[in-house]
């Protein structure tokens, strides 16, 4: 008898497609059957078998009801697959806070989040602070001004974090040598 933790370890190179209709003016199902070619042709030549494509239709209703999430999270913590392969975090959600809150149910589960748009690997301590500014950005203009312009979330994370790493420590910071108290 093959017990829980085997069963995940064989389903780790198993993966899935998490995909929804994200645009209101797009025809239904028509951004779901592009995405989901694409992202089966990726993963399959990246060595992955895809077991299952969970498709999402737009939601519309102001409840935010996603059966279709919520299978997925279920089949997870039956440990049924290792990767959850998205075209982008939108795919998921559009909000940062209900993004990390899938993140670590899967993560639970032993299960990564891949996204073809927002490389990241949550599996590393890098990828897992790309992956926190992805979730901070996703609630500011940063976002519009991002997608705007066709830069992925996890670049401009990367730019956010390495800013944040040149300004150092406060006790680093000294005065310049020319600067003068006004008398």
């Amino acid at each position: 008898m093959i017990n829980r933790d085997e069963n995940v370890q064989q389903n780790l190179s198993k993966l899935v497609i998490y995909t929804r209709n994200t645009s209101w003016t797009q025809p239904e199902g028509y951004r779901l059957n592009r995405s989901v070619q694409v992202l089966k042709g990726k993963c399959e030549r990246a060595g992955y078998q895809v077991s299952r494509v969970y498709s999402e239709p737009s939601s519309i209703s102001s409840n935010k009801v996603r059966p279709v999430l919520k299978q997925m999270l279920e089949d997870a913590a039956k440990g049924m697959f290792g990767v959850v392969a998205v075209w982008d975090v939108f795919s998921l959600t559009p909000d940062g806070e209900e993004l990390q809150r899938i993140e670590r149910e899967l993560a639970k589960y032993g299960v990564k989040i891949c996204s073809v748009m927002e490389p990241f690997d949550t599996s590393t301590e890098e990828g897992l602070r790309v992956f926190e500014y992805i979730c901070k950005l996703l609630n500011t203009s940063h976002l519009r001004l991002a997608a705007m312009q066709g830069i992925p979330l996890s670049q401009v994370a990367r730019w956010l974090i390495e800013d944040e790493n040149k300004k150092g420590d406060e006790n680093d910071a000294k005065p310049c040598e020319t600067a003068k108290r006004p008398a």
